[in-house]
């Protein structure tokens, strides 16, 4: 009997669990933002964002709402990728103006979906073969 083998494979498969489950209901959410928010241009505000000296960064964005008013929020994209002053196409929450995201954000929906489903797969395979490694009793001669 290996227990402490069962135990770190119990554990990991509930990891990988956790983690496709987390990266399905991002997909989700990024997914229905595409849907149901409206599209609307808007313009990058600053390269630096809330990095504090990191590379990679988290811009803002300045845009107006399907109602007229002007907001100024953080992309939720990391990357280098925009200029200060570059126009961008931003996905806006109809029912709360001040949420918005990046409409590439948003477009990354499926991978994560994919991916977290895999990552699920190869969890239950992991619970199935430390069950397996529990109850399995080897023949002996």
């Amino acid at each position: 009997m290996n227990d402490a083998g069962e135990v770190a494979g119990t554990i990991i498969g509930l990891v990988w669990l956790a983690i496709g489950w987390w990266m399905i209901a991002v997909g989700r959410r990024r997914g229905c933002a595409d849907g149901d928010w409206v599209h609307v241009v808007g313009q990058i505000v600053d390269k630096d964002g809330a990095s504090e000296g990191l590379f990679l960064r988290n811009p803002h964005i300045r845009y107006a709402a399907p109602d007229g008013s002007t907001h100024l929020v953080a992309s939720r994209s990391r990357g280098d990728l925009w200029e200060p002053g570059q126009d961008v196409a931003i996905l806006v929450d109809p029912t709360d103006a001040d949420r918005a995201m990046l409409l590439t954000h948003a477009q990354r929906a499926t991978p994560y979906v994919v991916i977290g489903w895999f990552i699920i797969v190869i969890a239950i395979l992991t619970l199935v073969a430390t069950a397996m490694l529990a109850f399995w009793v080897p023949a002996t001669t």
